[in-house]
């Protein structure tokens, strides 16, 4: 499994899991998981993530930090990769406002592909 942290800024940070090689995953190779969150001093808080957990589908979800739980809040719709990282890109700005659109892309740019 690869995993690691990407920072943003001094406030936030992209964690990534890709997992080992799956066949149950039907276009990208592997189970992986990209999380946006926010460093604080003792602990870290979640606020967004993106994943490929549902095998019925090929396209991965994005998911939303509500009241302290997951919620399905919207799905990307392409299997381009490039395309999923402008998506992600966009739904991460909304979370912290536009002045980190530049940060947020060095950061999501420095994702490999989950792709084997």
């Amino acid at each position: 499994m690869d995993r690691g942290t990407i920072p943003i800024n001094k406030n936030y940070e992209l964690e990534y899991h890709y997992y080992d090689k799956d066949t149950t995953h039907n276009y990208f190779n592997r189970k992986f998981e990209i999380y946006l969150l926010e460093k604080k001093t003792l602990q870290k808080n979640y606020i967004l993530h993106m994943n490929n957990v549902d095998i019925r589908q090929m396209a991965p979800n994005v998911f939303k930090a509500s009241t302290g739980k997951k919620k399905h809040d919207f799905g990307v719709t392409t299997l381009n990769w490039n395309d999923i990282k402008t998506k992600f890109t966009d739904y991460i700005v909304a979370e912290l406002g536009e002045k980190q659109r530049n940060n947020v892309k060095k950061a999501i740019g420095k994702l490999s592909s989950p792709k084997i």
